[in-house]
């Protein structure tokens, strides 16, 4: 009854809002977000109950002995037929990867028809992601770097060395250069202007292979590895060395806390997600002086929406912060524990953070990728706009056709609201789980989880705010 209440076409007639019908390059989005689909304040308010209701009820009754066994991994083979076409599938991916920028310099200006940044905003930036996150190591295959740096004996010789201290605090500065990129950069969506980026990064990584090691580059300053390691974590399979299985998130309960420096990456790739989807809304627009329907460019808002990434980031680290600070305060006043220190607490919970950025990730993406990977599939069979027809896609006529029903609206929107609220209740369990590393009784798990737990509330909530809420840019 209350489905069909939700679904009424009366009340929901077109809270799916396509604010274009067709992809234009003045839109904030580098991925050419061509259309807008609004959830409907229904689903978002139903979102919003069942992530609360989930943190209290998993909070309250779920033992966390049962968890134990649920995060326990099986071994059930090695990865030798991976380790075998590494090397030979980096290579690929190597050569894959010089086309494209050659493609970016001397293929079509029209973003919508090179094949550059189709790859790289969507196929890439979302698609890679999800995979990474959800299915295999897939990253470990197209990794441009690695196949090379084997052939040219460079994994581990290196001129120099990186200092331990320095973690990995260098992949966290090269990732928010990478968003400023993406979100503050005039075009990043411009074929020219993104192989020159995207060039560079890779002239500048193996700089860093060749002076380094690619041992040390890429596994502490290459920050897309570091990136797709962590969010890899949440795998249900992992191919390291041999291949295990078990409940998602059980290799970052199984590892050891991470240091500060990941800790904060951890965070960044949520807080740099949730503020690529705020700086598009309506809100956003006006609190910085744009009348959202007439949108400028992005030329008019590069400095705000640079300032407004690092402020976010900075004060995204600061709630956390001040969340696990509440709940040590809490648990050392009522429940008896006194010797837990912050810093251990703020890189052990951190990993708990990832499921809610990799479900927002695929929320936020998520409607513009099913556009999107038309366009990509039809410019592969033409990435140089010469009139072929490779693979038999030059056919393809890409629609949106899907998108006219509330029938088949309908399991979009519940995907996406289904996929916020089972990575809140998977935050939730593993900060359960994690929290039994410091307390032993059940007063002092609940203690120390209440201010982690209100923020993940909170976060989840305003995902579902930022799905639901109209967007100028």
């Amino acid at each position: 009854m209350y489905t069909n209440y939700m679904f009424d076409k009366q009340k929901t007639l077109f809270l799916v809002i396509c604010l274009a019908a067709l992809p234009v390059e003045t839109l904030a989005h580098a991925s050419e977000q061509g259309l807008v689909m609004l959830l409907p304040t229904e689903l978002y308010t139903l979102g919003g109950t069942l992530a609360v209701a989930a943190s209290i009820l998993l909070m309250a009754f779920l033992p966390v002995k049962a968890l134990d066994g649920v995060f326990q991994s099986r071994k059930f083979g090695t990865d030798w037929v991976i380790k075998r076409i590494e090397a030979p599938a980096s290579a690929f991916a190597f050569v894959v990867f010089l086309g494209l920028i050659l493609i970016g310099f001397n293929g079509p200006n029209d973003p919508q028809s090179n094949l550059l940044p189709l790859f790289i905003w969507t196929g890439w930036w979302v698609g890679v992601f999800v995979i990474q996150g959800l299915m295999f190591d897939i990253w470990r295959l197209i990794n441009p770097w690695t196949g090379m740096a084997r052939a040219l004996s460079l994994e581990s010789s290196a001129v120099f060395n990186l200092p331990e201290r320095m973690g990995y605090w260098p992949a966290v500065l090269v990732f928010l250069s990478f968003q400023l990129f993406l979100l503050a950069d005039i075009a990043p969506n411009d074929p020219d202007r993104l192989a020159t980026f995207v060039l560079g990064y890779w002239l500048f990584t193996f700089g860093g292979i060749v002076l380094f090691g690619a041992d040390q580059w890429l596994n502490r300053i290459e920050c897309f590895t570091v990136v797709f390691r962590l969010i890899g974590s949440l795998r249900v399979l992992q191919t390291e060395n041999e291949y295990r299985s078990g409940a998602p998130g059980w290799s970052s309960i199984a590892a050891a806390p991470l240091d500060a420096s990941r800790a904060v990456l951890c965070l960044m790739i949520l807080i740099s997600g949730s503020f690529d989807g705020l700086h598009e809304t309506f809100w956003w627009l006006g609190t910085i002086g744009i009348n959202p329907l007439e949108f400028p460019g992005r030329s008019a808002v590069v400095w705000s929406s640079s300032l407004g990434l690092l402020c976010a980031n900075i004060l995204g680290v600061g709630v956390y912060g001040s969340a696990i600070w509440l709940g040590l305060v809490l648990v050392r006043e009522f429940g008896n524990v006194q010797n837990i220190r912050f810093m251990d607490a703020f890189n052990t919970f951190s990993v708990a953070i990832l499921p809610i950025a990799l479900g927002y990730h695929f929320a936020h993406y998520f409607i513009s990728f099913l556009v999107q990977v038309q366009y990509l599939a039809a410019t592969i069979a033409d990435p140089l706009a010469k009139g072929w027809n490779l693979f038999g896609l030059g056919r393809l006529t890409v629609t949106v056709g899907f998108l006219n029903s509330m029938e088949s609206v309908r399991p979009i929107l519940l995907t996406n609201v289904f996929v916020i609220i089972s990575s809140h209740v998977l935050s939730v369990i593993m900060a359960h789980r994690l929290a039994a590393r410091f307390c032993n009784t059940r007063r002092g798990l609940l203690l120390i989880q209440c201010g982690l737990s209100l923020l993940m509330i909170i976060y989840t909530i305003f995902g579902l705010w930022l799905l639901s809420t109209p967007r100028g840019a």
